[in-house]
């Protein structure tokens, strides 16, 4: 679940970028190509929309998005959770970059 402070300092739950853009008093479908990214400590990364593997190796990952690249570095990186979006990477994650 995520949540997000309204102006009456209330904590409300938002399910999705649309709702985030209501939140925000943004027009709908600001956020509709940008990349879902959770972080787990700096064991694990998952990136819903990613459209590409770049490259890949144990100590760098690229990524291809529909609004940009994502870079991540590490030691001992790993791929799992592959689905058609959605990618997980695991490791120690020292490094993650955006690129446009």
């Amino acid at each position: 679940m995520k949540f997000i402070k309204t102006k009456n300092n209330k904590s409300e739950d938002f399910g999705g970028n649309d709702k985030l853009a209501e939140v925000l008093s943004f027009p709908q479908g600001t956020f509709k190509n940008f990349p879902s990214i959770q972080i787990r400590g700096n064991r694990e990364i998952t990136i819903d929309g990613c459209t590409g593997l770049l490259s890949y190796a144990a100590e760098n990952i690229l990524l291809e998005t529909k609004f940009c690249r994502i870079n991540i570095s590490g030691r001992t990186l790993t791929l799992s959770n592959l689905t058609k979006n959605v990618l997980a990477v695991r490791g120690f994650i020292k490094n993650v970059e955006f690129t446009m």
